[in-house]
C-alpha cells in the first residue's frame, strides 16, 4: 500500500498537465460579453391636439395688435405685420415649406397683399376659430370681421403636428377646393382676400 500511495504522490508531483496559475498569485476570470445597449430616442407626443390646441395655434397666426402694427380701432393681425426681408415670417408658426412657398410668393411683388389674408393691411376688429382636430393636426375655420356691416375674412388654417409640435402646413379660402385653392397653388395671392 505505501508503494501506491508513493507511485500517487510522484506521479502527481510530475509534469503539469492541466491548467497553470498565474504566477502573480492574482486569480483570471474569462472576459465577460456585456451587449451595448440601443439608444432610442425618447418618442415625442403623438397624441392628437385639442380644439383648444389648434385654437391657440390659429391665435398666433392672427394675434392681437400692437401699436407699432395696426391703426385705429383695429384689434387683430397677423403674425408677419411689420417683419421684412427674408425673416418676415420668422415669428409664425409656419412650416419650413409653407414660410418657403409665401416668401416666393411675395419676393417678386413690390406691394403684395399679405399672403396669410386681409389684402394690403390685414387688420380686424374681431376673429372667432372654429377647430377640427385629427390625427394628424387638424384644422381651423378663421373667421376675421370689421364688423356686422362686412363680409368677415373667412380661412382655413391646416395645422401639421410635426413631432409634439404644432405648425400651420397650409391655407386657403373657406369653401373652396383645397386640392387647387391652397396656398400652394399657383396665384394664390390674387386669391388670398377671402371676404367675397
Amino acid at each position: 500500500m505505501t508503494l501506491i500511495a508513493v507511485a500517487m504522490l510522484i506521479v502527481s508531483c510530475g509534469a503539469a498537465s492541466g491548467p497553470t496559475s498565474s504566477s502573480t498569485g492574482t486569480p483570471t476570470s474569462a472576459p465577460s460579453f456585456t451587449p451595448t445597449p440601443t439608444v432610442t430616442p425618447i418618442p415625442s407626443s403623438t397624441a392628437a391636439a385639442s380644439a383648444n390646441e389648434l385654437s391657440a395655434l390659429a391665435a398666433q397666426v392672427y394675434p392681437p395688435c400692437t401699436a407699432a402694427t395696426c391703426a385705429g380701432s383695429a384689434m387683430f393681425t397677423t403674425c408677419d405685420a411689420g417683419a421684412s426681408a427674408a425673416d418676415v415670417f420668422a415669428s409664425c408658426p409656419l412650416t419650413p415649406r409653407l414660410a418657403a412657398q409665401l416668401q416666393a410668393d411675395t419676393a417678386a411683388a413690390v406691394s403684395a397683399p399679405d399672403p396669410l389674408g386681409g389684402g394690403q393691411d390685414p387688420e380686424w376688429t374681431t376673429e372667432t376659430f372654429a377647430a377640427a382636430p385629427s390625427s394628424t393636426g387638424g384644422v381651423v375655420h378663421v373667421s376675421l370681421g370689421f364688423g356686422t356691416a362686412t363680409n368677415p375674412e373667412k380661412l382655413d388654417v391646416v395645422v401639421l403636428l410635426t413631432g409634439s409640435q404644432l405648425l400651420v402646413d397650409d391655407i386657403y379660402c373657406t369653401g373652396t377646393d383645397p386640392a387647387g385653392g391652397d396656398a400652394f397653388a399657383g396665384g394664390w395671392l390674387t386669391r388670398s382676400d377671402c371676404s367675397t
